[in-house]
Protein backbone atom coordinates (compact mmCIF):
# COMPACT_ATOMS: atom_id res chain seq x y z
CA UNK A 1 0.00 0.00 0.00
CA UNK A 2 1.33 3.28 -0.92
CA UNK A 3 0.83 6.25 1.10
CA UNK A 4 0.52 10.55 0.43
CA UNK A 5 2.75 12.57 -0.73
CA UNK A 6 4.46 14.62 2.39
CA UNK A 7 1.99 17.24 2.88
CA UNK A 8 2.05 20.91 1.90
CA UNK A 9 2.61 23.59 4.26
CA UNK A 10 -0.26 25.59 5.37
CA UNK A 11 -0.51 29.14 6.18
CA UNK A 12 -0.87 28.74 9.53
CA UNK A 13 2.57 26.49 9.43
CA UNK A 14 4.59 28.72 7.24
CA UNK A 15 3.25 31.68 10.15
CA UNK A 16 4.34 29.55 13.17
CA UNK A 17 7.12 28.16 11.31
CA UNK A 18 6.65 24.84 11.29
CA UNK A 19 8.62 21.90 9.87
CA UNK A 20 8.24 18.31 8.96
CA UNK A 21 10.73 16.53 10.43
CA UNK A 22 9.64 12.98 10.09
CA UNK A 23 6.96 11.18 8.17
CA UNK A 24 6.07 7.79 7.72
CA UNK A 25 3.22 5.57 7.51
CA UNK A 26 0.85 6.44 10.36
CA UNK A 27 3.82 9.09 11.69
CA UNK A 28 4.40 12.49 11.23
CA UNK A 29 6.45 14.62 13.25
CA UNK A 30 6.69 18.60 13.56
CA UNK A 31 9.22 20.94 14.89
CA UNK A 32 8.76 24.36 15.47
CA UNK A 33 9.92 27.57 17.18
CA UNK A 34 9.09 28.72 20.91
CA UNK A 35 7.62 32.51 20.32
CA UNK A 36 4.44 33.25 22.89
CA UNK A 37 2.64 30.08 23.28
CA UNK A 38 -1.24 30.14 24.08
CA UNK A 39 -3.47 26.58 23.84
CA UNK A 40 -4.66 27.20 20.38
CA UNK A 41 -1.20 27.45 19.30
CA UNK A 42 -0.70 23.90 20.55
CA UNK A 43 -4.07 23.07 18.86
CA UNK A 44 -2.90 23.98 15.63
CA UNK A 45 -0.23 22.80 16.03
CA UNK A 46 -1.21 19.24 16.86
CA UNK A 47 -3.78 19.16 14.19
CA UNK A 48 -1.57 19.89 11.52
CA UNK A 49 1.03 16.69 12.49
CA UNK A 50 -2.22 14.99 13.02
CA UNK A 51 -3.81 15.62 9.75
CA UNK A 52 -0.31 14.81 8.22
CA UNK A 53 -0.29 11.13 9.88
CA UNK A 54 -3.80 10.60 8.98
CA UNK A 55 -2.83 11.54 4.97
CA UNK A 56 -0.71 8.37 5.24
CA UNK A 57 -3.31 6.02 6.62
CA UNK A 58 -6.03 6.67 3.41
CA UNK A 59 -4.31 5.53 0.22
CA UNK A 60 -4.84 7.20 -3.29
CA UNK A 61 -6.60 10.28 -1.52
CA UNK A 62 -6.41 11.95 -5.66
CA UNK A 63 -7.49 15.54 -4.62
CA UNK A 64 -9.16 15.07 -1.44
CA UNK A 65 -8.00 16.56 1.98
CA UNK A 66 -8.05 15.37 5.29
CA UNK A 67 -9.80 17.56 7.96
CA UNK A 68 -10.23 17.44 11.42
CA UNK A 69 -13.68 15.93 12.44
CA UNK A 70 -13.38 15.93 16.23
CA UNK A 71 -10.96 17.02 19.21
CA UNK A 72 -10.09 16.70 22.45
CA UNK A 73 -7.64 18.37 23.85
CA UNK A 74 -5.19 17.56 27.16
CA UNK A 75 -2.99 20.39 28.40
CA UNK A 76 -0.48 19.45 30.95
CA UNK A 77 1.43 22.24 31.94
CA UNK A 78 3.38 25.49 30.64
CA UNK A 79 5.68 25.33 27.85
CA UNK A 80 9.40 26.51 29.93
CA UNK A 81 10.35 29.81 29.75
CA UNK A 82 13.85 28.71 28.16
CA UNK A 83 12.78 25.61 25.87
CA UNK A 84 13.58 26.86 22.25
CA UNK A 85 11.39 24.30 20.03
CA UNK A 86 8.74 22.58 20.20
CA UNK A 87 7.71 18.88 18.59
CA UNK A 88 4.35 17.37 17.77
CA UNK A 89 4.14 13.59 17.39
CA UNK A 90 1.12 12.09 16.03
CA UNK A 91 0.25 8.88 15.16
CA UNK A 92 -2.37 6.85 13.72
CA UNK A 93 -4.36 4.56 16.09
CA UNK A 94 -6.53 3.29 14.10
CA UNK A 95 -8.30 3.88 10.05
CA UNK A 96 -10.76 3.16 7.55
CA UNK A 97 -11.12 4.20 3.79
CA UNK A 98 -12.75 7.62 5.05
CA UNK A 99 -11.53 8.10 8.81
CA UNK A 100 -8.56 8.13 10.73
CA UNK A 101 -8.18 7.99 14.51
CA UNK A 102 -4.81 9.78 15.62
CA UNK A 103 -3.24 10.94 18.58
CA UNK A 104 -0.53 13.71 19.51
CA UNK A 105 1.72 14.34 21.97
CA UNK A 106 3.38 18.14 22.44
CA UNK A 107 6.95 18.09 23.68
CA UNK A 108 8.49 20.75 25.08
CA UNK A 109 12.34 19.21 26.00
CA UNK A 110 11.28 15.96 25.95
CA UNK A 111 8.08 16.64 28.65
CA UNK A 112 4.64 16.42 27.50
CA UNK A 113 3.08 19.72 27.66
CA UNK A 114 -0.43 18.71 25.66
CA UNK A 115 -1.79 15.87 24.01
CA UNK A 116 -4.61 15.42 21.70
CA UNK A 117 -7.18 12.92 20.16
CA UNK A 118 -8.64 13.46 16.66
CA UNK A 119 -11.12 11.83 13.99
CA UNK A 120 -9.93 12.97 11.18
CA UNK A 121 -12.57 12.22 7.58
CA UNK A 122 -11.41 12.79 4.17
CA UNK A 123 -13.12 15.72 2.40
CA UNK A 124 -13.67 15.59 -1.95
Amino acid sequence: MSFAKTPEQGAAAEHLEMQLVQFAAGVAVYEMPVRFVENSVLVAFAETAMNAAAMTAVPDLRGAEMRTVDLCAHFHGRVPADVETLRAEAIVVRSDSRQVRVEADVLADGHRVASFEANSGVTD
